[in-house]
């Protein structure tokens, strides 16, 4: 067994152990746990059940809500949200080596996926599952509001004030103040 490996299980042990608290009491308890792994971040909420892999590439800003069954994966890339944000549940967010940044006062609706990563389809004699990751980025500016079930693919950019309707997958780059919707989503109006 590798000694990174063997570190971890006590972290591994407290981090189930303190998700499955409920109330404010579970909440202000993997506060005071999570706080000292994490890159950055003091004051948030974390509802029972939340995932989190990769405690020292996580930052949290304050103010920061996040519901139950929410996954934040970030093992060996960095994983940053912003002040304010709200995450309803079940939002998956990173992988294991991609970026994400997500701005202040951002709103994320229930069954999200942001993933920065994908599999290579080049070789055809290999099987695609066996092909590598590719690993990007996303960015995602202040003020944004992503509806529920909506997917962000790797190396898009949503800017500031952006909405994204109810089920949209985000191909490519948003430019700030876009109403976006739809599969590839498309912009249809902008909010200025």
């Amino acid at each position: 067994m590798k000694l990174r490996s063997l570190l971890q299980c006590p972290l591994d042990l407290l981090v189930h152990a303190l998700g499955a608290v409920p109330t404010r009491l579970g909440v202000f308890l993997r506060r005071a746990a999570y706080r000292p792994y994490l890159a950055q971040g003091r004051i948030f909420d974390l509802q029972q059940g939340v995932v989190i892999r990769g405690f020292g590439h996580l930052s949290i800003g304050d103010g920061t809500h996040i519901e139950r069954n929410c996954t934040l994966l970030c093992d060996e890339g960095r994983l940053s949200i912003g002040k304010n944000c709200y995450l309803n549940q079940n939002v998956r967010i990173g992988s294991a080596r991609g970026r994400v940044a997500v701005g202040d006062n951002v709103m994320m609706g229930p069954n999200i996926v942001i993933d920065p990563s994908t599999h290579s389809r080049e070789r055809t004699d290999v099987p695609m599952r066996d092909q590598p990751l590719v690993h990007g980025k996303i960015v995602i500016g202040n003020d944004v509001w992503l509806g529920a079930n909506c997917v962000v693919l790797r190396g898009v950019n949503i800017g500031d004030g952006c909405v994204v309707g109810a089920g949209a997958v985000v191909t490519r780059d948003l430019p700030s103040m876009s109403v976006a919707v739809g599969v590839p989503a498309r912009i249809i109006e902008t909010r200025t």
